[in-house]
């Protein structure tokens, strides 16, 4: 069944340069009813504005997680709103939704060619320092996958938010992992995963490859600045503080929440995680 990561509702194409993004000549209420196209051989956005838009500089670029993984099916709309709203940001969403492709390694592609563009575009408006790049679950390991990529093409982000980053690969079967292994709170989430990765990677070795799974990687790896938002009940949390080890990454647990808290109506969790995500993108400041 074909999911609406976003919303329900049909949304129509509208061109448009990085530039009009940030100086957009339509009214910033209607332009999220609408999938932007920056260029037809690239993966729609979706954009969302925060209350002002008349000094815009500051941009989350959003990599949303899939949401059968996530339970969110429908919400990334509401949820990219709300950062733009919370974080007095603008926050460019890549909706891929719409891929033909059937593997990652595809998507991933797919996913950094448009990322990359957007990013380019922005640098020449903006300061690098004041793009962040968001993700959470699948989405977020899709970031870590980039990462890679922008070491490469030398891309600089100062900073990066992961909302519980599917990390391990550790999904079908055996687990060093206690939080995966007992799975309390959550016993859909591991057989979710199984399930997803068994169709989206090309090959069962690619279980071990790092660069979807980044606690596969048998040397140290260069991160830029990175916040580890899980829930302490996420069945995926044990991989979380495991990878928190890394230089320049810190994790913070919100208490009481699970894999897809983003999507969660609890009043306390929303406020936790948001707290945790404001005094990290305003510490540079203080």
């Amino acid at each position: 069944m074909r999911h609406n990561e976003f919303d329900d509702e049909l949304k129509y194409k509208l061109f448009r340069t990085v530039k009009e993004i940030l100086h957009p000549t339509i009214s910033k209420k209607n332009i999220s009813d609408y999938k932007i196209i920056v260029n037809e051989e690239l993966i729609p956005v979706r954009v969302f504005y925060p209350k002002k838009v008349s000094n815009m500089e500051k941009v989350i670029v959003f990599i949303h997680g899939n949401s059968n993984i996530t339970k969110c099916d429908g919400k990334y709309s509401d949820i990219s709103n709300c950062f733009s709203k919370e974080l007095d940001t603008l926050v460019i969403s890549i909706d891929y939704e719409d891929l033909k492709e059937d593997y990652l390694e595809d998507i991933y592609k797919e996913i950094y060619k448009t990322f990359k563009y957007i990013y380019n575009g922005l640098i020449e408006l903006i300061d690098k320092d004041n793009i962040t790049l968001f993700g959470d679950s699948t989405g977020a390991s899709a970031v870590l996958y980039i990462n890679n990529q922008m070491i490469k093409d030398k891309i600089e982000i100062s900073k990066e938010i992961l909302f519980y980053p599917v990390l391990s690969g550790e999904y079908f079967g055996k687990t060093k992992y206690n939080s995966i292994k007992e799975k309390t709170f959550d016993r859909e989430l591991i057989d979710n995963l199984k399930e997803y990765y068994s169709k989206k990677l090309k090959n069962p070795k690619d279980r071990s490859n790092y660069k979807y799974f980044q606690l596969k990687s048998k040397k140290e790896r260069e991160y830029p600045n990175i916040l580890l938002l899980c829930g302490n009940i996420d069945p995926l949390i044990d991989e979380n503080r495991e990878f928190s080890k890394n230089k320049n990454v810190e994790l913070k647990e919100v208490t009481f929440a699970s894999h897809g808290f983003l999507g969660t109506k609890d009043k306390e969790i929303k406020k936790d995680y948001l707290n945790y995500v404001i005094k990290y993108m305003n510490k540079d400041n203080d």
